[in-house]
């Protein structure tokens, strides 16, 4: 069966952005090369990916569009056209329960934080490969606000500052 995956970098206070959707504490953690190797190897084991209205806006208005040859599923109430994503209304839990019954490779959950919580309380995500940046960021979106899940911690690596841990969702759940 086709897994979750939820590949995502994350503040040392446990935010996604800072205020007004800002991502500037990610800048120059792309050029490590754990953040690429890692990237790579996501990239490779997948097929589809699903995001947020708002993570896609984000995502369109960075350039091009980084994720071609990659069927990619916005969530969202308001369809509109586009020529990068499928736009759909449906729920994230009949979305993945969909996906999750065709023919293919993994399933990446970029973000945002309300689909990764929905997600998450409907028990829909394997394993999580946390990207922690060492900033505080204070106020902005927190990625696991009001949800409760257990996962083990499988690999955990470093490179100047940055950690990158990777953890399975408990067994028997």
């Amino acid at each position: 069966m086709r897994q979750t995956i939820l590949y995502i970098a994350i503040s040392l206070d446990g935010m996604i952005a800072g205020v007004n959707d800002d991502l500037s504490y990610l800048h120059g953690y792309d050029d490590f090369k754990l953040v690429q190797s890692s990237y790579q190897e996501l990239m490779n084991q997948i097929d589809t990916i699903i995001m947020g209205r708002r993570t896609y806006d984000v995502v369109l208005n960075m350039g091009d569009w980084p994720y071609e040859g990659y069927q990619t599923y916005v969530i969202t109430s308001n369809i509109i056209p586009s020529s990068h994503a499928n736009l759909t209304s449906l729920s994230p839990k009949t979305l993945i329960e969909t996906l999750r019954k065709e023919n293919g490779k993994d399933i990446w959950i970029v973000g945002g934080a309300k689909l990764v919580q929905s997600l998450l309380k409907d028990d829909l995500i394997d394993s999580m490969v946390i990207a922690i940046i060492p900033t505080l960021l204070g106020e902005g979106t927190r990625l696991f606000e009001g949800v409760q899940a257990s996962f083990d911690c499988i690999r955990v690596e470093h490179e100047k500052g940055l950690i990158l841990a990777t953890y399975q969702r408990k067994k028997g759940r």
